[in-house]
């Protein structure tokens, strides 16, 4: 039955991307994620992010508005929904994956290569989590399977031409032209479907623009060398290009053009160029040029996708893709090219951490999942005699399992440690009246400030400080109250440890 490989995809979704959604409290700039997404609930202010009153534009908001709309059922931004997008588009990848691989190659081949794309390093500490990256990943990986659509229409014309027969569905272009000759209503029927595939993969890659700026470089790093690997660069002056591009860039130059009234141009191309040009030019990295990172990223890259890494290199030996028909082969060039040009390029643009590459993760886990398929299928073959491919893989997939649920049950509690940011946001919150806003100048401690959840303002000193009757509240370092410069004496209410357990205090001026 059809369902069934969807049933038993589910369930691994389920424990691999829910199993442990509440298990910790928020860790690292989750809690940053999920302070602003909690701002857009509290102020209604969609369009801007907002830390402690001040915009805060080196993200766009698209994981913000994920967070905030799974929040919003709910009333208020907690662990479990902060990190719910994340899930959700970690679950909503293996199926198009399964999709994709599965009208290539058949439902198994879709089972294999839905198994193994989320057994990865990768995908261990960031699903279910309330970064950006897993989320941007979706975005990234559902534009490309999109534009594989569009590109087989428009190499392949398999639609139905209006009463005939279906083309046969692997042909070449010489047939094709034929044939849309023979039927000329099949050329336009075959130019919509071209568009519309077009046309959703460019509105994944504006979703992806409007989570992470680095999206349309993983798109276009990977289409230009498909499109010239299989002689179809003229694809990119297509009306279905085109067309696809500028209704794709509305949504994106109306948040910038909302953003713009809200702040002002500068403030968006400065935060736009200080937060996405190191990420992309090696020429405006602020540092000396880390040439050991043209070696050690890439290893690096292959090491955390063992032991699929070491499957996927089979697919660069030169008869690999005679075992394939045209889809399947389609299916791998696309497969090469999201992995090797992106895999290059971000090791040449220095300043990135592994967890910056995972977008083109999919790529190599499709790679492996071929050689797999071809161990199994006994196309290839497989190397270890003694051992059953099959058993290997479920062994494989079932180990991935154990470490999942030993990372949520063990790991977590001991990489949390010492952090309690809930526990001093209550002690915090105990001695502030809620109507009052907390202060604070060089702290940054989004942890402790997010479960506080009630208004905190940042000022660039305390001489900022409003001037009022009431008692003001400050959270301060220990360097900034040795030193203090307010505007009226202050005394201690409470001594406190950040998440990084460096004393802090919360003072009062009376």
């Amino acid at each position: 039955m059809r369902v069934c490989p969807i049933l038993c995809l589910l369930a691994l979704c389920g424990v691999l991307f829910f199993y442990g959604l509440n298990s910790s409290e928020l860790y690292q700039t989750e809690s940053l994620r999920a302070i602003l997404a909690a701002e857009f609930l509290r102020s209604g202010n969609w369009i801007v992010p907002k830390l402690y009153g001040e915009p805060l534009l080196t993200k766009p908001p698209g994981m913000y508005m994920a967070i905030a709309l799974a929040s919003w059922p709910f009333g208020r931004v907690s662990a479990a929904t902060a990190r719910l997008p994340s899930a959700l588009a970690a679950t909503a990848t293996v199926l198009l994956f399964y999709a994709t691989f599965a009208r290539c190659l058949g439902r198994r081949a879709g089972l294999i290569a839905a198994a193994i794309l989320p057994a990865s390093v990768f995908w261990l500490g960031r699903v279910p989590s309330a970064e950006i990256d897993l989320v941007q990943l979706a975005w990234v990986a559902a534009a490309l399977l999109c534009f594989l659509r569009a590109l087989e229409i428009a190499e392949q014309k398999t639609c139905l031409p209006t009463g005939g027969t279906p083309l046969p569905p692997f042909v070449g272009p010489w047939e094709c032209c034929l044939w849309e000759e023979r039927h000329p209503a099949s050329r336009q029927v075959s130019s919509f479907s071209e568009w519309v595939w077009w046309q959703l993969a460019l509105l994944c890659v504006a979703g992806g623009l409007l989570t992470k700026w680095t999206a349309p470089a993983f798109f276009y790093l990977t289409l230009v060398p498909l499109l010239w690997r299989r002689g179809q660069l003229r694809l990119l002056l297509r009306p279905a290009h085109w067309l696809s591009v500028l209704i794709a860039a509305l949504p994106c130059w109306a948040w910038a053009a909302a953003v713009a009234a809200q702040t002002s141009w500068h403030a968006f191309f400065g935060a736009l160029c200080g937060e996405g040009l190191p990420r992309l030019s090696p020429l405006h990295h602020t540092r000396p040029y880390p040439w050991h990172e043209l070696a050690t990223f890439p290893v690096a890259f292959l090491a955390a996708n063992l032991p699929w890494a070491v499957a996927a290199l089979w697919t660069l030996h030169p008869h690999f893709a005679q075992l394939w028909d045209e889809r399947g082969r389609r299916l791998l060039q696309l497969l090469h090219c999201w992995t090797w040009p992106n895999l290059l390029f971000w090791s040449v643009v220095p300043g990135h951490h592994l967890r910056h590459a995972l977008p083109l993760q999919p790529g190599l886990a499709g790679l492996a999942a071929l050689v797999w398929i071809a161990w199994l299928d006994g196309r290839w073959r497989w190397p270890l005699p003694s051992l059953r491919p099959a058993a290997v893989l479920v062994t494989l997939i079932a180990l991935w399992l154990t470490v999942k649920v030993a990372f949520v049950t063990w790991i977590v509690p001991v990489r949390d440690g010492l952090r309690t940011p809930s526990y001093t946001a209550r002690r915090i919150a105990a001695l502030v009246p809620p109507e009052q806003t907390l202060y604070l100048f060089r702290l940054k401690d989004e942890g402790i400030l997010f479960y506080y959840g009630r208004p905190a303002r940042r000022l660039p000193a305390p001489a900022f400080l409003p001037h009022s009757e009431r008692p003001i509240y400050c959270l301060l370092t220990e360097s900034e109250w040795c030193g203090w410069t307010g505007p009226r004496p202050a005394e201690v209410l409470l001594r406190l440890s950040d998440e990084q357990q460096q004393p802090i205090v919360l003072v009062r001026m009376p």
